[in-house]
């Protein structure tokens, strides 16, 4: 289905501001019919000096070179007095109108992303989806003014003067007129190159956007590995790039703003030259002709602006297209139609036949499975042998290419997103901290929760003893303004913002991988005492570390090749037994 139009797409998110955009549009118009009275009072006032008939619309003024002067004077003054006043009222609506749509549509950009099924996250990396948020966004803001105002208001600025042109003198209105034909086709062909050079400048900065933000998230690494001045290169490049097209954008730019000016300049000078002659054939009076250039003046003034407002609108219908990519992108990962809310009573999860594929090469094949309620059950296996990618089925941030995941005999494709991963929570293998509090951190999938249940959830995750000797207790801040954890600490966070959620399912994926031994031991041992509660499954790859599991599943290339005991796979020769040997055994 082909997605609507980037102006129809951004007036979705204007329809509520619908009175006060047409208040803006309102100001606009007086705001620009104000100034072309202007030639209309400075005509009648060299002509009423001069001895001359005063002509105001067709209306004879019969008044003294006197009180033409006062009458003109004044006239200005109230043109002032009444421009001041629409220009503020214009700004501050305009601005009101803009700000609110580009909020409502970074909202909208933002509630996508957080939906959107980790494939497309994964296509698009985080610092593409980052300059959409930030910069796309932006980018829109003048867009609102460009087009649904200046475009009806450069709609007045044409009509009006060029039907007070007709109407002062038609043949002079077609010279002046005859240089338009020319500037619009000349206009449409450099604005679709400037298109093609917008999309590729917004392309470029959103690719060196990614590339800085990688840089910086690999920053250890990158010092480590002496490649500072390989990383510097190629950042380096990538912003000569972005420089040689947004070069590219201001050139087209700079032809549509010389191609206007040196057209409407030729317009101004047969226009003169002609009006000229007429005033000394005394065919016009000299006032006349100063009414009639200025009304030329403003018939211009829309395409001499016009290089300016290609140039944003540009921006804008980018920017547009590319937000409007994102949020018309359907999930691969979402309810069915007819999904009923997961109801668990014991935690129990069948694989029936699982195969799941990832960018066309499979991870599982053929996988069946069970895994009991209130037991801990391990997984291991060599790297890239599918552990993780089971933990992220069970969830739903993929979904299998065939077969079923039963979670106490119901379907989760079958059962609502919501429903589903309220019931489990996941414990990644580096733990996320987050800038806020030990508190708000802990909170983070139950915001609701009493202080009581942030004290006991970290009361079972064995992290009261360090968070009340942090200098502010729970309400100490973490992340980069705040604490930095130590490992075991910031799983044990981890754990406690788990057990916050009361889930049904516990997800550990590596949990010990990058502590010490005595870390290692007290994390299992929380791990141990909550499978009373819950069902838990635990990757590993560290094998002594899961050698309590009460089964463990020993993987490879994508199948299960071994179950049983820690003590049963360890006695028969097998992956495991070799793998736990290598381990250190």
């Amino acid at each position: 289905m082909k997605s609507q139009s980037p102006v129809k797409f951004a007036f979705k998110y204007l329809k509520e501001y619908k009175a006060r955009l047409a208040f803006a549009i309102l100001c606009s118009i007086i705001f620009v019919i104000v100034p072309m009275q202007v030639p209309i009072l400075t005509g009648a006032l060299i002509d009423g000096i001069t001895g001359n008939k005063v002509k105001i619309y067709g209306h004879i003024l019969d008044l003294s070179p006197e009180q033409i002067l006062i009458f003109a004077s004044v006239g200005l003054m109230i043109i002032a007095a009444a421009y001041g006043i629409t220009a503020y009222f214009r700004t501050t609506s305009i601005a009101k109108v803009s700000r609110h749509f580009v909020s409502e549509l970074r909202k909208a950009l933002i509630q996508k992303l957080e939906l959107m099924s980790l494939d497309i996250h994964g296509k698009y990396g985080s610092g593409e989806l980052l300059s959409r948020v930030i910069l796309d966004t932006q980018s829109t803001r003048q867009f609102v003014e460009s087009v649904f105002i200046r475009t009806i208001i450069n709609i007045v600025r044409v009509i009006y003067p060029a039907s007070m042109l007709v109407i002062i003198n038609p043949f002079l209105a077609a010279v002046a007129s005859s240089i338009l034909p020319f500037q619009w086709v000349l206009t449409r062909n450099l604005q679709k190159r400037l298109h093609q050079a917008s999309i590729q400048a917004r392309t470029t900065r959103a690719q060196l956007t990614t590339i800085v933000k990688e840089n910086l998230d690999g920053i250890e690494t990158i010092k480590t590995s002496n490649a500072e001045i390989s990383s510097a290169n190629k950042m380096s490049e990538q912003a000569e790039e972005l420089e040689f097209a947004e070069l590219q954008s201001n050139k087209y730019s700079a032809l549509i703003r010389a191609s206007v000016w040196t057209l409407t300049y030729t317009g101004f000078a047969l226009t003169w030259w002609l009006g000229g002659q007429m005033v000394l054939d005394g065919d016009m009076t000299i006032g006349t002709l100063i009414v009639f250039t200025g009304f030329v003046a403003f018939l211009y003034t829309p395409f001499r602006q016009f290089s300016n407002v290609v140039k944003v609108y540009q921006k804008g219908i980018v920017g547009l297209e590319r937000i409007q990519e994102i949020l018309d992108k359907p999930s691969t990962v979402q309810d069915s139609p007819d999904a009923t809310p997961l109801k668990v009573k014991n935690g129990k999860i069948e694989f029936r036949n699982v195969s799941s594929s990832y960018a066309q090469q499979e991870v599982l094949t053929g996988i069946n499975l069970t895994i009991e309620a209130n037991e801990i059950t391990a997984i291991a296996g060599k790297s890239g042998s599918g552990k993780s990618t089971l933990l992220k089925l069970i969830t739903r941030l993929y979904d299998p290419s065939e077969g079923q995941i039963l979670i106490d005999g119901q379907d989760i494709k079958k059962v609502t997103l919501k429903s589903l991963r309220s019931r489990i929570a996941v414990i990644p293998q580096t733990p996320i901290i987050f800038s806020g509090t030990v508190s708000e951190n802990i909170r983070i999938g139950n915001p609701d929760a009493s202080d009581k249940e942030v004290e006991e959830a970290c009361q079972a995750a064995d992290a009261l003893k360090f968070v009340v000797n942090l200098r502010k207790g729970c309400d100490t801040r973490l992340g980069q303004e705040g604490v930095n954890l130590s490992g075991g600490e910031a799983q044990r966070i981890a754990i406690a913002r788990a057990i916050l959620r009361k889930p049904k399912i516990l997800l550990l994926d590596e949990p010990t991988s990058a502590l010490d031994s005595e870390s290692k031991s007290s994390i299992l041992a929380t791990i141990d005492l909550l499978k009373e509660s819950m069902t838990i499954l635990l990757v590993g790859h560290h094998l002594k570390a899961i050698s309590k599991a009460d089964r463990v599943i020993v993987m490879d290339n994508g199948k299960i090749v071994e179950d049983g005991t820690h003590e049963e796979l360890l006695s028969s020769p097998g992956l495991y037994s070799f793998l736990y040997s290598e381990d250190g055994a």
